[in-house]
């Protein structure tokens, strides 16, 4: 028998569980589908930070409310609940292959700042999903657990969702299953975009990694068999925890040698030496240019779902809140017999605020320095430049070349005549960092394929 509803909304990550609280709290039938059977247990690769506490994302400063234990975004109007333990990072340490290491902000001066030093902050995210899903039940949202969506069909003046034996009836559908969602292939929305190719990460979490700095991110560049990759630790709660992952977009890289390079081989390696694997996790995640026009057939797109990587947890938070919001306004408008706009502001803020105002490139540029300078010497010899700390960035993952434009543009343009005389060679491979990804990213690109 099919369950009908005013809004489905597909996806119980930080999108979907706003998206449904918001519609929910504005008096509609909502139901949330997730094909996880323990919808707050993490099941993917993730870093967990909580981008950007010193600069403006997706339109919104956010700030963590610890008072209240609220996750609070002023610009857009509401908070999440949040009652668990925080980590929090105030520098960054990026390293070259060897181990040269460019120091961006030093840890006890941000620390003096408190909160507005910090360069991330990491929560707990199952506590986080317990909390969003309590929020979201508190708003009459019926949620159903282990439903892995197969079918969409637009009706008349709706939308009909099957899967895993059960058929769902709803007047919109919000779609807030992921970065390679299945909606949006079902549905044709990526038909358009431009392939880049997959982001492929493993990560662990991991107790006695004895890193220079425990308050501190580590990017740490290498080239293991089969390709570039690259190594992230951030701090986690609780105390003495961390996370550590191996990223790379390169398709014959194995993620099992590549750790097994950074954590035996690397100079890092002593970093690893007591350190213990508490939890497993991987991802692949489709790389691709945004969707320009999120709605189709009364199907709304929002979170991760028609950004070219994740739009963070602060993002897919603030785009779900307004998407569940976006739909119950479009219910009214029908309801009343009115012209709907709603849906379109909806389109017209993702193109305004989200395809216009970040870059696209930058956040796919984050990967792509060793596919410019292709050997672990040259990496090495660009980062000897670098002397001093840089100042810490915001943190916005989409202006994520940002730190590496002021290097390239102060520390290392004055560098050009040493460079020019030294290793002549280097300049033209520095030159394609100023290319377009679809250049940068060519030769993976012809090797990959979307899973």
């Amino acid at each position: 028998m099919t369950k009908k509803y005013d809004v489905i909304v597909v996806g119980a990550g930080p999108a979907g569980f706003t998206a449904a609280r918001a519609a929910g709290e504005n008096g509609f039938d909502v139901a949330l589908l997730e094909r996880k059977t323990d919808i707050t247990v993490m099941d993917r690769a993730c870093a967990q930070t909580l981008d950007s506490p010193l600069g403006y994302l997706h339109r919104d400063l956010y700030r963590l409310n610890v008072r209240d234990k609220r996750i609070c975004f002023p610009a857009h109007g509401f908070s999440v609940k949040y009652d668990g333990p925080y980590r929090k990072s105030y520098s960054l340490q990026n390293y070259s292959p060897s181990g040269l290491k460019i120091q961006i902000g030093i840890t006890e001066e941000e620390k003096e700042k408190g909160d507005y030093g910090m360069h991330t902050a990491v929560p707990d995210k199952e506590i986080l999903f317990r909390c969003l899903l309590e929020e979201a039940k508190a708003c009459s949202v019926e949620v159903f657990p282990g439903i892995n969506v197969q079918k969409v069909t637009p009706t008349a003046d709706g939308v009909t969702v099957e899967g895993s034996g059960q058929s769902f009836e709803g007047r919109y559908l919000i779609a807030a299953d992921g970065v390679n969602s299945r909606i949006a292939e079902m549905m044709g929305f990526n038909k358009d975009r431009t392939y880049y190719g997959n982001l492929y990460g493993m990560l662990y979490y991991m107790s006695g990694i004895e890193v220079p700095d425990f308050d501190a991110t580590y990017h740490v560049f290498g080239f293991p068999k089969g390709g570039p990759a690259q190594l992230f630790i951030f701090v986690k709660p609780p105390p003495g925890e961390h996370t550590a992952s191996i990223v790379t977009m390169h398709p014959k890289v194995d993620l099992k040698e590549a750790w097994k390079y950074f954590t035996k081989e690397a100079f890092c390696a002593s970093w690893f030496k007591n350190a213990k694997e508490l939890r497993a996790f991987s991802a692949v995640i489709n790389c691709r240019t945004p969707i320009v026009e999120p709605y189709r057939d009364r199907v709304l797109l929002t979170g991760d779902v028609p950004a070219t990587l994740e739009v963070e947890i602060t993002g897919a938070m603030i785009w779900g809140w307004q998407a569940g919001h976006a739909v119950s306004l479009a219910l009214q408008e029908e309801n009343l017999g009115l012209e709907v706009t709603a849906i379109s502001r909806y389109v017209n803020r993702w193109q305004e605020e989200h395809i216009k105002y970040t870059s696209h490139d930058g956040i796919m540029k984050n990967w792509a320095l060793p596919y410019a300078l292709t050997e672990p010497d040259e990496i090495d010899y660009l980062w000897s430049f670098i002397k001093e700390p840089l100042p810490i960035p915001p943190g916005n993952p989409y202006d994520g070349v940002a730190w590496e434009d002021g290097l390239f543009t102060g520390h290392i343009e004055k560098a050009i005549p040493t460079i020019q005389k030294e290793r002549p060679e280097l300049l033209p491979k520095l030159a394609r960092m100023g290319l377009p990804c679809t250049e940068l990213y060519a030769e993976v690109t012809k090797i990959s394929k979307p899973i």
